[in-house]
């Protein structure tokens, strides 16, 4: 199989991963805050201060551990957001961002300004911060979209955010860390989410967030912390605020192998490779009839095109029963930015790869494509339904 949906879940897992994730199934005993574990030989605080230097914030307390980056933007959405608050945020939006935020404004009548991306889906930082003012609470944006892989420029606009010391800065960093730097000494983030199944090549189910210290907000959920159990109320500071319940141990823990095997490969390294990568499949897709490519060469690893005429689901399909490549196909989760993509309202093909994938991989992929539109009047859709709507940042209910 090739494998080009890494922008889903990562894979394969390195050897590095594997073997620890499987040591602490055998031997990991007890829970973290719990029986006789402390933070010299706790994992989760291992890995809490090496996620904490990933990111280059200064204290290890202040990453949060979720079990994915959509219970993390949750959290933050849910526990920040008040009656009426002003949110400014973008169309390449995850709807783990669009759907939290439309439930608080039927709830809550919070606003919500969204900004529009260009063709390929970047968004232009200086129309972010010309809907920001004294009113905003809250700017989020996606550090690179999930269809299009273009990384934005976040560190212009938490650099400017600091002339509204009450506006507070969101990133949602899913598709990027592990494959580009983040160092938050620049970005100026009071937040960033993130997931442990993509870019950090851990396994499902473990994410988190990391939280401006300064900043108090409503917990997702309260309950056991394995201390302070004579408090009523949640105990405060964090994490402990915002983590309750036994933690995913091991998932956290794969998180720490994770992040070690990209520490030794070199991010820098890592993010080459991607761009290079990319480059050579856009270059080889171009060179097709009947294609259009959404994509520009990015060290996230994601290529979206669409052929033309054809439903993307159709596709995919085609790849992975004939060619037995595995590829993600539609809206990927992301409604509003297929308006400027122009790929309302089936979305389209998602090539997104890692540094295992080779040359040949690649080149081969390109093939597979080729043999299928050499039959293309016989693949093409039917009319599409005039009937058929699709999501607008223009009209949102």
């Amino acid at each position: 199989m090739i494998y080009l949906d890494n922008a889903s879940t990562s894979y394969p897992k390195p050897e590095e991963v594997v073997n620890g994730v499987n040591e602490l199934i055998c031997n990991s005993a007890g829970s973290s805050m719990r029986t006789a574990n402390t933070e010299k030989v706790d994992i989760i605080f291992k890995t809490r201060e090496l996620v904490a230097k990933f990111l280059n914030v200064k204290y290890p307390t202040s990453i949060v551990f979720t079990a994915n980056a959509t219970e993390s933007l949750n959290s933050i959405i849910d526990g920040f957001l008040s009656k009426d608050d002003t949110v400014v945020t973008t169309a390449i939006e995850h709807n783990s961002v669009i759907r939290p935020l439309i439930r608080l404004k039927h709830e809550k009548g919070i606003k919500i300004k969204w900004i529009k991306s260009d063709e390929f889906g970047y968004v232009n930082p200086d129309e972010v911060l010309k809907q920001v003012n004294e009113k905003t609470k809250l700017v989020i944006m996606n550090h690179a979209s999930n269809v299009t892989g273009m990384v934005q420029n976040i560190e212009k606009v938490g650099q400017a955010l600091k002339e509204y010391p009450n506006v507070r800065f969101l990133v949602d960093a899913a598709q990027t860390l592990g494959h580009i730097p983040f160092d938050n000494e620049k970005v100026k983030a009071d937040f960033i989410s993130f997931t442990g199944h993509k870019g950090l090549l851990g396994i499902t189910g473990v994410g988190g967030y990391y939280i401006n210290p300064q900043i108090n907000m409503r917990p997702l959920k309260v309950g056991g912390t394995g201390v302070l159990s004579e408090l009523l109320v949640q105990p405060a500071g964090v994490p402990l605020h915002y983590e309750s319940g036994t933690l995913n141990q091991v998932g956290i823990g794969s998180l720490y192998y994770g992040i070690s095997y990209l520490n030794e490969v070199g991010i820098k390294s890592i993010a080459t490779s991607l761009l290079d990568k990319t480059k050579l499949l856009i270059t080889n897709l171009k060179k097709l009839d009947h294609i259009t490519v959404y994509s520009k060469p990015n060290s996230v690893g994601i290529v979206s095109f669409n052929v033309n005429e054809v439903i993307p689901s159709r596709l995919s399909t085609f790849l992975l029963e004939d060619y037995d490549i595995k590829t993600r196909s539609g809206l990927m989760c992301a409604p509003f930015i297929h308006e400027f993509l122009g790929t309302n309202p089936y979305g389209c093909i998602r090539a997104s790869l890692s540094t295992k994938n080779t040359k040949k991989d690649i080149l081969d992929f390109v093939g597979a494509i080729s043999k299928v539109t050499q039959n293309y009047n016989d693949i093409r859709n039917i009319r599409i339904p005039d009937i058929y709507s699709s999501p607008s940042i223009y009209n949102v209910d």
